[in-house]
């Protein structure tokens, strides 16, 4: 039976591969695709037509709205495609999403490998035979239904290696492979989803492989993939037991050497409790280059609250050996939590400044589904929200402010995607690589500094926050509001600084490359990942206006290569590439794909960021821009006319640079949250604009309406949306999953109108008692005369008043930033009184 399983993919998704190997056991087709994020909905659903069975790795609970838009277009494709899903977030809110959500059929609690396989062998006969399998919960008759809970599987050992088809990751030019030496926690923290997985099924908690098998995976990577970074995703890859410890990491050192392995990098996660000297040294001596060691609070207070049985003591003395033996150890401070008061949140903004040197970042303690920290908030009434997500108050007025402007203030510093703090803790692991591989040098030196330099501005700029909270006892006057305003944009500016500087030094590091270096891609016929390794790259770009007519300048075409032809070509396309600075981004690799034909032209941005290409058939062209450090950016369907020239401005987003990073958790937000006017009231709304939003990566009901609540809380704000995305959007109702859009800032400079005539109510309109807008699309002369009218949405008996009234009016020409603004949105209403305005 064929099976697709999707999941994110970027650190090879172990869950996945672990389930395709199993089912290749039993002789079943397993292909694996890539779901990094909303943009590959319309790839992944395609794919799920080859397959009988659609498996969901749904394991973050901040990417499930992202899964379920997958599993509903799936289901809209192929209604009787059989939906698994399973993860850490489907387990522990199996009975929510089943009752809620009809895309899912069914939802595999726990470890899945045998539970899978038992699913495909009941396929052709599920309702007979899914009661009979354990670990599930499915729905019958309307009716959430669970089976008795599956054990665990205490033998590690029995499972084949997971799949390892696809692209060969890189960290600072060395090739990495990503590995499980163990499952579960012994430990039993408030707030970690993992513990609470592994506490639904009866059994051993903690498992560990015997170190025989771990070596045997690692040397095959070794071989056949020219591994040599291993990084382990045990959440414990040390126990709180020396001895054991000791004897498995010399039997580990003895592996390796019969089978010939040597000069490797090792990364691991351990407890600071369990980061004893002797132990770290002699993994240091093996090529241990990076811990993520698991910190969580710098009070006792706060470990207290998390139930995190450590010490700051202990904290503290683990960081310290690791600096001794120049181990880079990443961690992060759970500054706001339930508890958290003045007292906690200085303790940890001294504790992260004396450890600045640390890739290292901050976050609010979320409460994620089933842990005891939910169940605990839910019972003191302090948890508002439902299983989608929940969010919370603090008792302390001065932290719960705090927290407050923090999750606006620091979003895309902090916890946003390709986040300055995520960029930190990724180039600070290829600084890591690098010294193990190369030595340490100018560059390494370099990089540090400037680790240790943003590090110590956000704590400053925290540490303003935690200050003006206190100052008015947890309280905001319009003095307050003025001092946020301010922070937010020097916060905004130093961010973009600290981005330009750090990509050099970034850009430097990729180009190390290991002495005599092979690699063996190690692709599958059976697995169709290598079609989804473009879907790999997080393709979120930010699409910017696209301004119609003459172009004000025409630049120096750049270098390009086109597929030959025998149509006539003679339309003009062009433009400039940026970033968020308005710097001009040189060397951007941008490729133009003809809709009709398919035919191609390549080319690139010059040193002043320009393009130019001058013989395109008139039609619709897709276009992808990439340049390294940057997020992808994808244009849909950009129209070129004849003896029309096409200018775009295109302004790029700085990637995660990668790196292998333990990521601090972004907040949630609860559903449908009354909030002051004052605070933001959706995640988006945190996010500085302009920004990049892909549709369906949130509740967003696929419509621009649904968008601008979301980011502006108000849905009659789609027209902003509109104005600056309108190649991007056909209908402002039915947007596809996937499509990017910008998200500009709410004001918008836009021309005066100067002549204007409002059309009469048409009598058929008015005789049936028909009312409401007309949205249109209106195109401007450079003298402000209105060109062209295109409606947008309205009801017909209305549209051809609004349109012949529209065409008359003329606007006084107005320039921005050097271009003239020529594409608006003009909406007339018609009212129940008659009225028109």
């Amino acid at each position: 039976m064929r099976v697709l399983l999707a999941g994110p993919d970027f650190e090879e998704n172990l869950s996945i591969r672990y389930l395709a190997s199993s089912l290749e056991a039993k002789q079943h087709e397993a292909s694996l695709a890539v779901f990094n994020s909303a943009n590959d909905v319309e790839a992944v659903a395609e794919l799920a037509g080859e397959a009988e069975i659609v498996g969901l790795s749904v394991c973050f609970q901040s990417r499930a709205q992202e899964f379920l838009t997958l599993a509903r277009r799936i289901k809209q494709l192929y209604p009787e495609k059989l939906i698994v899903a399973g993860g850490h977030y489907a387990s522990c809110a199996a009975e929510p999403l089943l009752e809620h959500h009809p895309e899912l059929d069914i939802i595999s609690i726990h470890e899945s490998e045998q539970t899978l396989l038992e699913i495909v062998a009941a396929a052709t006969n599920l309702k007979e035979e899914l009661p009979k399998i354990t670990g599930i919960a499915y729905r019958e008759d309307g009716q959430v239904r669970f089976t008795p809970k599956r054990r665990t599987l205490d033998d590690l050992d029995t499972l084949p290696f997971p799949v390892r088809h696809g692209r060969i990751h890189t960290i600072a030019g060395v090739p990495t492979s990503f590995l499980m030496g163990s499952r579960g926690c012994y430990e039993n923290c408030a707030y970690c989803c993992i513990t609470t997985l592994h506490n639904l099924a009866p059994g051993k908690k903690f498992r560990q492989r015997s170190v025989e098998l771990i070596a045997d995976e690692m040397a095959e990577l070794y071989r056949e993939r020219g591994t040599r970074q291993f990084v382990f995703h045990d959440d414990n890859f040390l126990v709180p037991a020396v001895a054991h410890n000791q004897a498995r990491i010399e039997g580990f050192d003895k592996a390796f050497k019969s089978r010939g392995m040597d000069d490797m990098a090792l990364l691991i996660k351990c407890r600071p409790a369990d980061a004893n000297r002797e132990v770290l040294g002699r993994l240091k001596e093996m090529g241990l280059v990076r811990i993520f060691m698991g910190i969580e609070s710098a009070t006792e207070m706060g470990l207290l609250t998390l139930d995190r049985h450590q010490t700051v003591g202990q904290s503290t003395r683990a960081l310290e050996i690791c600096a001794e033996l120049d181990i880079s150890a990443q961690f992060t401070i759970m500054t706001f939590n339930p508890d958290a008061n003045w007292n906690t949140l200085q303790a940890d903004l001294a504790f992260m400044r004396r450890f600045a040197g640390n890739p290292l970042n901050f976050c609010r303690a979320e409460i994620y589904a089933g842990t005891p920290l939910e169940k605990r908030m839910i019972a003191l009434g302090r948890a508002r929200g439902d299983y989608r997500a929940r969010e919370y108050s603090m008792y302390d007025p001065v932290a719960d402010l705090a927290c407050t402007i923090s999750l606006e203030l620091f979003y895309d510093r902090c916890w946003g995607t390709g986040s300055l703090m995520q960029n930190t803790i990724g180039l600070d692991h290829m600084i890591a690589v690098r010294k193990r591989f190369h030595g340490r040098d100018e560059l390494c030196e370099r990089g540090h500094a400037w680790v240790r330099a943003v590090n110590l501005d956000t704590l400053d700029l925290l540490e303003e926050v935690i200050e003006l909270s206190a100052a008015g006892l947890g309280k905001m006057d319009a003095t307050g509001l003025r001092k946020i305003m301010a922070l937010r944009e020097r916060e905004q500016r130093a961010r973009q600084q600290f981005l330009r500087e750090g990509l050099p030094i970034k850009m430097e590091l990729d180009e190390f490359q290991l002495a005599g270096r092979t690699m063996s891609t190690g692709s599958s016929p059976r697995s169709r990942l290598g079609r989804q390794i473009a879907a790999a790259v997080l393709a979120i770009g930010v699409q910017a206006a696209l301004p119609s007519g003459a172009a004000t300048a025409e630049p120096t075409p750049a270098p390009m290569q086109q597929a030959a032809g025998s149509q006539q070509q003679c339309c003009t396309l062009g433009g400039t590439v940026v970033d968020a600075t308005k710097a001009a981004i040189p060397d951007v690799e941008i490729t133009v794909t003809n809709v009709a034909t398919n035919r191609i032209v390549t080319l690139k941005t010059d040193e002043t960021g320009q393009f130019a290409t001058k013989d395109l058939t008139a039609g619709k062209y897709d276009m992808v821009f990439k340049a390294n450090g940057f997020m992808n950016v994808e244009l849909k369907a950009v129209e070129v006319n004849a003896g029309e020239p096409r200018r775009l401005n295109i302004r790029m987003e700085l990637a995660n640079w990668g790196g292998c990073c333990e990521y601090a958790a972004p907040p949630m937000i609860a559903p449908e949250v009354s909030l002051p006017d004052t605070i933001p009231k959706s995640g988006y709304s945190f996010k500085t604009k302009p920004f990049t939003y892909i549709v369906g990566e949130a509740d967003d009901h696929g419509t621009l309406r649904g968008i601008a609540k979301l980011v502006y809380g108000d849905q009659k704000m789609w027209i902003r949306i509109f104005e600056v995305n309108p190649d991007a959007v056909v209908d402002p109702n039915a947007l596809p999953s996937g499509t990017s859009l910008t998200i500009p800032q709410l004001r918008q400079r836009e021309p005066k109108l100067e002549t204007k005539v409002l059309p009469p109510y048409p009598a058929d309109a008015a005789a049936k008692n028909i009312h409401g807008e007309v949205a249109m699309d209106v195109r401007l002369n450079d003298d402000g005369t209105v060109r062209e009218v295109r409606v947008i949405e309205g009801n017909p008996l209305l549209n051809t008043a609004a349109i012949d009234a529209v065409k008359q009016w003329k606007y006084r020409p107005l320039t921005v930033d050097g271009k003239l603004v020529n594409r608006m949105v003009v909406v007339i209403s018609f009212e129940k009184n008659g009225k028109v305005q």
